[in-house]
């Protein structure tokens, strides 16, 4: 092996290093709960629940409005945060949205719809998880 492979293969390996640290001290919200069980009680809008994770990538779930982030989940399509983790860390990712297709019949997939950009004129940047939900049905579908 060559000094230059040997080179580019400690360099690969340091940046990973970096990136692992990188994620790993990333300031995470606490997501301690209020004692009636909401993490967003007296909070702004703006307040991170939790973040979560794709490679370097955070994408946070802020507590958000009736409209957009958990307090929108949480009551309409159920917070269902192993799910918001799994896809969001290892699904599909389209143009706002990532999903995971479901080994299951019937055909389903859980779909996560996220911001990156600014939040509406606040400065806020990225708005993360806009909402998130099971849906009917593949990209590709299941023989059922």
């Amino acid at each position: 092996m060559t000094k230059s492979a040997i080179r580019n293969i400690f360099s690969a390996i340091s940046l990973t290093a970096v990136t692992a640290v990188a994620v790993a001290a990333a300031p995470e919200a606490s997501a301690a709960q209020s004692p009636n069980g909401d993490p967003c009680a007296g909070k702004s809008a703006t307040s991170i629940v939790k973040n979560y994770y794709r490679g370097p990538l955070i994408v946070p779930l802020r507590c958000g409005t009736s409209s957009w982030g958990y307090r929108h989940l949480a009551p309409k399509h159920e917070f269902n945060d192993s799910m918001i983790a799994q896809t969001v860390s290892r699904g599909n990712q389209m143009f706002g949205f990532y999903y995971l297709n479901l080994n299951q019949c019937p055909a389903m997939m859980f779909k996560v719809v996220f911001n990156d950009g600014a939040l509406g004129g606040t400065g806020v940047r990225p708005q993360g998880v806009i909402t998130a939900y099971y849906q009917e049905g593949h990209m590709m579908k299941a023989a059922c």
